[in-house]
């Protein structure tokens, strides 16, 4: 396993999502991304988890979490239309490539699959607070073994 090699191609697959503007694996605060470099998509490193298997190879999961931050200029419109663009768009990057034949992601063959799992959480903009702004974090789990 080369726990590098699977978080890079986690990044590789979704900084290819169309619209985006910036994206990293080094987090930036939301205060540090003008609106001109969003739609943003940031992914850090969760903890990983190992399991052993008498005999067998350990499963291990590995765990991300993805920042979407969007900006919304017209007052007229919620940010969160926007944002759960994004978050839809996110979702059908890490769906199976072929769900007819495997309804796991693997990455490219690298793991057992990847999904989001748990509670994503979103902030919408409030006046005075977030003012035209919008974000998202995205949990990711990566199964693998050892």
């Amino acid at each position: 396993m080369d726990s590098e090699a699977i978080y890079q191609a986690l990044y590789q697959r979704l900084s290819q999502i169309d619209g985006v503007v910036t994206t990293s694996r080094r987090l930036r605060h939301f205060n540090q991304v003008p609106s001109e470099q969003r739609p943003a998509l940031f992914i850090t490193q969760g903890n990983q988890q190992e399991a052993p298997v008498k005999g067998l190879n350990a499963k291990v999961q590995l765990e991300a979490e993805v920042y979407l931050y969007i900006h919304e200029s017209d007052p007229a419109i919620a940010p969160s239309i926007q944002l759960n663009r994004m978050i839809d768009k996110v979702r059908d990057a890490i769906a199976p490539d072929y769900p007819e034949v495997c309804e796991y992601q693997t990455l490219g063959g690298l793991v057992e699959h990847c999904w989001i799992e748990g509670t994503i959480e979103v902030y919408e903009a409030a006046e005075n607070m977030l003012d035209d702004q919008g974000i998202a974090i995205i949990p990711v789990r990566i199964l693998t073994t050892n």
